[in-house]
């Protein structure tokens, strides 16, 4: 299973200081680069904007996912917090996956939103 964890600045945040330098970021990217080596992650990254930024890790199950992000340094210090989403993927560059969306798709969606009375 694939899990996005969403980190995002907590209470040891510092306002003014550029993601690099923030406290225990340093820890943060040994950590996170430790597990891809292992093959857990399959992205990671800050965000453009600088103020958190996101992963997604290859877990078993989600307690496996929490795990992980609770043992973040960045996260035990209080520089990041994180929210974690179970991902139901259905297109995967990576595995070659693709629900092959198209018309007919939308036909049958519409069907049953008008079976639903959504649209008329």
């Amino acid at each position: 299973m694939r899990f996005l964890i969403v980190l995002t600045k907590a209470e040891n945040w510092i306002e003014g200081v550029r993601l690099p330098d923030q406290p225990f970021m340093p820890e943060h990217a040994v950590y996170v680069q430790q597990a891809f080596d292992q093959g857990k992650i399959i992205m990671a990254g800050p965000f453009n904007d600088t103020d958190g930024g996101a992963i997604i890790i290859d877990a078993n199950q989600k307690e496996e996912a929490i795990e992980f992000a609770e043992n973040d340094p960045a996260v035990k210090n209080g520089t990041f917090s994180y929210q974690i989403m179970e991902w139901a993927f259905k297109l995967s560059k990576f595995e070659n996956i693709s629900a092959n969306y198209g018309q007919k798709y939308i036909d049958l969606k519409h069907q049953v939103q008008k079976e639903l009375g959504i649209i008329e």
